[in-house]
């Protein structure tokens, strides 16, 4: 029987400090019985995105509490048997980070922690324009992947390398159980050369290069902790990368490119796409048997998933859970089965780096304030970033057939049933209009499952005995 692992991500600053985390893990823990919590960034940061801005790993930002806070909700979370997992950003700092601070100044000792060159390259940025960005101090360019506030990391520079692996071990000591892997796989440029691709220039000049996985490898092969990356490539991040990226540096890994593919290209959220259900579940049911993929449909950075696949949050969740599914994660409020909120129509009031640049890059377009707002309301981050109402525990527990007891039944059945568990996939039908129907099999018994996502037929689960199990 493969290892399975469930896992739930809540985003600190829509709850409070670590202290308000701690009190709402006994009802996550009650309905859902997660194995592990995974914590957006909480260390001292600037805040220009979200704390993937990092300024001090060994510090936590004071809205969020001090270490003795940290020291509690593993307490807690260990008391219901749940390991908290710590968003490790490897790729880059806050440039209010004092390593970036020396490099500027040519600090012998830090000169080379970050990517610097006399002239620019015609990189660009995962969050658009130039990835290279000129500072007057040091009079030289330096590399950012994102935003031009987040510096690359040189991790060609052993170095770095070590700093990383002290901050892994602070952790660890301090209670942590493992880590959520930020931008995993793009660490290290194999060279810094004129980018050739049309559209994507520069980037498989360090997409998952081989020294990436080597540094991953020796921050966590050897280190007992339960790791998950997030590695960047969206569709073109194959099941040979993902398998080289895993085979010793990670417990389980994310692809975004299974849920992008639905409706949209690497990531880009210019342009608001119908579902592609055939090319989304057939690349999904490709990847879900692989036992160390991790199923998610919603995270901080994306929008709510019933908003997104305008479905039955119920039904997502029998896709989650009864595909192969061996490290599922689902996102706060998920189990409510939480919409997109209504954000704001002024573009100022988003918090968000990727929705503002959004809106910049449609109203260069030619759209107008109000089409680019509709397309940004619609696929922004910034829709799961919102607080949620945490009564929803004690309100939707007190009704059978809400969504979190629904999740909370799924979630057992999952756990439980050996042919959900650990059943071979036979993929029977998948249409273009949102029709999904797979079985699963282990030894003589067979399970069979239909989805529909447009709601006009009932989705169900049939057992062996022809009994139906789930019906939404």
């Amino acid at each position: 029987m493969n290892k399975h692992t469930l896992i739930y991500q809540i985003y600190p600053s829509s709850v409070g400090d670590l202290r308000d985390i701690a009190a709402i893990i006994p009802r996550i823990a009650e309905k859902l019985h997660p194995d592990y919590i995974w914590l957006n960034p909480f260390f001292e940061s600037p805040w220009n995105d979200g704390g993937y801005d990092v300024s001090n790993y060994y510090r936590i930002e004071p809205r969020f509490g001090k270490m003795q806070d940290f020291h509690h909700l593993v307490k807690v979370a260990e008391k219901y048997h749940i390991g908290i997992l710590v968003d490790l950003v490897l790729n880059h700092t806050s440039d209010q980070h004092e390593w970036f601070k020396l490099s500027e100044q040519h600090d012998p000792e830090y000169k080379n922690y970050y990517v610097w060159l006399d002239r620019p390259l015609n990189w660009r940025s995962f969050f658009g324009g130039p990835a290279f960005d000129y500072s007057a101090q040091r009079d030289e360019y330096y590399l950012h992947l994102y935003d031009k506030t987040q510096p690359d990391l040189n991790f060609n520079n052993p170095r770095v390398v070590k700093e990383f692996e002290n901050i892994v071990d602070f952790w660890l000591a301090n209670g942590a159980a493992g880590f959520r892997v930020d931008s995993a796989n793009v660490l290290a440029e194999s060279d810094l050369k004129k980018g050739r691709i049309p559209g994507l220039p520069g980037f498989f000049h360090y997409y998952q290069k081989p020294k990436t996985v080597k540094i991953l490898e020796r921050l966590f092969a050897k280190r007992k902790c339960y790791t998950i990356a997030e590695p960047v490539g969206g569709e073109f991040f194959s099941k040979r990368k993902f398998h080289e990226l895993t085979k010793r540096a990670f417990s389980a890994s994310f692809n975004v490119g299974t849920l992008d593919i639905a409706d949209s290209f690497f990531s880009k959220k210019d342009k608001v796409y119908p579902i592609r259900y055939k090319k989304w579940l057939k690349k999904l049911s490709e990847w879900a048997p692989e036992p160390k993929f991790s199923i998610a449909f919603e995270s901080h950075d994306a929008p709510r998933a019933p908003s997104r696949f305008h479905t039955d949050p119920r039904i997502l969740a029998m896709l989650q859970f009864l595909l192969p599914s061996y490290n599922p994660c689902i996102y706060q409020g998920q189990e409510l089965g939480t919409e997109n909120a209504e954000l704001s129509n002024n573009i100022q009031d988003y918090p968000g780096i990727q929705s503002r640049q959004v809106y910049r890059r449609l109203r260069r377009k030619g759209k107008t304030k109000e089409e680019a707002m509709r397309i940004v309301k619609l696929t922004s981050r910034d829709n799961a970033r919102q607080p949620i109402n945490w009564g929803e525990y004690i309100l939707q527990g007190a009704r059978e057939e809400s969504v979190l007891n629904f999740y909370s039944r799924l979630i057992e059945l999952w756990r439980s049933d050996p042919v959900i568990a650990d059943g071979k996939l036979k993929v029977n039908k998948i249409t273009k209009g949102g029709i999904f129907d797979f079985e699963r099999h282990l030894n003589s018994k067979i399970y069979k499952v239909h989805l529909d996502f447009t709601g006009k037929t009932k989705s169900t689960l049939i057992d062996d005995k022809g009994e139906i199990v789930i019906k939404v």
